[in-house]
This record gives C-alpha cells, structure tokens and sequence, in this order.
C-alpha cells in the first residue's frame, strides 16, 4: 500500500507536557512491543498508566537505561528507584544498562523490516540545555523506526548489561 505524506512525516514537539503526551499515545497505540532508551525514565511515573495498560494487552515492553556510573548522582538516585519499581511491580518489563552515553533518547513501537509500520519519538542528548528550552521528534516513518529498532538492538545485544544488583 501507498502511505501518504501525513503518515510518513516528523514534526517536533516540546520536551515535557506535550512529549509525555506523546509518549502515552505511542503506548495507548502500540500492538506489539515498546522500546525505550532512557537515561533514569525519570517520566516513568507520567506514562505509567499507560504502560501498565500496555502491559495488559499483552504488548512487550523493553528498556535500555544508561549505566547509572555515567550519570550524575541524583539522576543515578532516580534511575534506581525506577529500576525498583520496575522490578518489583512489572516483572514481565525487561530492561538492559548501556555501557557506552547515549547519544539520543526516546520511545518507538512496533518497528519491523518490512518497513510498514512503526512510530516513535526520540531526542538527542544535549545535557547543557535544560528540558523546558529542548524539542522532540515525533515521527510515523515505518523505516525510520526501523532504524531506531535496529540501533536499540545492536546496543541491546552488544553493548548492554542486565541488572547487577
């Protein structure tokens, strides 16, 4: 089938209220799987309805958090509370720790391939600018997610670590 140009595009959205917006839409959507790397998912608490939720339908939902060493120390307290939590009240939640920073963050569902479905939402590290001055892309592009996907498993498979606690 022919996608028209309002199913493939990106647009942007400011970080905070409206990219959490965003990402509960991703998860109230999402058939299959979500995917999310994050430095702590200091959000967590903002979309957990929604997670939960997914969770319910039977969608698989994986998390990639930054190894808590390179984080500073209060985003390293809350990255550990999230874990926790997770843990402790979502079992069925698998998440990895990156070895190496990220150089972006974000959440994406339902890639594939075959390049015929997937959304997402992502933005790149710029710790020098605070959240509230920072935007998102949100984009609907089926190969672009893929690609997404395709990077979060090579980091998944090779450059990541389970919990060692």
């Amino acid at each position: 089938t022919h996608k028209n140009d309002d199913e493939t595009h990106v647009h942007v959205v400011d970080v905070g209220e409206p990219s959490e917006t965003e990402t509960r839409r991703l998860y109230q959507e999402a058939d299959k799987a979500v995917y999310v790397i994050t430095n702590s998912f200091a959000y967590f608490e903002d979309v957990e309805p929604a997670v939960a939720d997914a969770l319910d339908r039977g969608v698989d939902v994986s998390v990639l958090f930054l190894d808590p060493t390179h984080l500073p120390a209060e985003k390293a307290a809350v990255q550990e509370v999230v874990v926790e939590r997770l843990s402790d009240e979502y079992p069925s939640i698998d998440f990895r720790f990156s070895e190496e920073v990220l150089p972006w963050r974000g959440t994406f569902v339902d890639p594939n391939l075959e390049y015929d479905s997937g959304q997402g939402l992502l933005m790149v590290e710029q710790e020098e600018i605070p959240n509230h001055h920072r935007q998102a892309a949100v984009t609907e592009n089926p190969s672009f997610v893929a690609g997404l996907w395709q990077y979060f498993d090579l980091l998944w498979r090779h450059e990541s670590a389970p919990d060692n606690r």
